[in-house]
């Protein structure tokens, strides 16, 4: 299986780390119930940053893509994925550039944490890349689930 990662995991990793370090810091000379509120404030989110970003990202192969994001990971099998498209959200700066992908039934599941932003209408190489890659292993992988197997070699 091949995983790729966005650039930012590094970045909310290190901010995580910050946001830990300071409500530790604050736990260890709080005397009084209203120092609790920073704590926790600071405390929560930089424990879920710092112990998830190391595994945001996506992972394919063969069998499906498998996306591990901010709170949840969730994975399909390649035949339950009709297409892997670019999603851009516009803005009047920014545009936003990110993975989605088109089930069978439908539905559309985007990949917010391996987005990619740029100015005006400009599309972000880094995704469109990302998503021609998931296509082509996702139609390498139905078209070698159609082929009939090879007829083993006998004596």
């Amino acid at each position: 299986m091949q995983k790729r990662r966005s650039p930012w995991a590094l970045a909310y990793f290190l901010i995580g780390l910050v946001c830990a370090l300071i409500a530790a810091s604050s736990a260890a000379f709080s005397t009084r119930v209203d120092d609790l509120i920073p704590i926790v404030l600071a405390g929560v989110p930089g424990l879920v940053l710092t112990l998830r970003s190391p595994v945001y990202g996506v992972s394919f192969g063969a069998d499906g893509v498998e996306y591990c994001g901010l709170l949840r990971a969730r994975s399909y099998a390649w035949s339950e994925v009709r297409e892997v498209r670019s999603a851009t959200v516009p803005g009047t700066l920014f545009s936003s550039d990110l993975p989605e992908l088109v089930l069978a039934d439908g539905k559309s599941d985007q990949l917010p944490l391996l987005a990619g932003y740029g100015w005006g209408t400009k599309a972000n190489r880094r995704v469109e890349d990302l998503v021609a890659e998931l296509e082509r292993a996702r139609a390498s992988a139905l078209t070698a689930s159609a082929q009939p197997p090879a007829p083993g070699r006998g004596r």
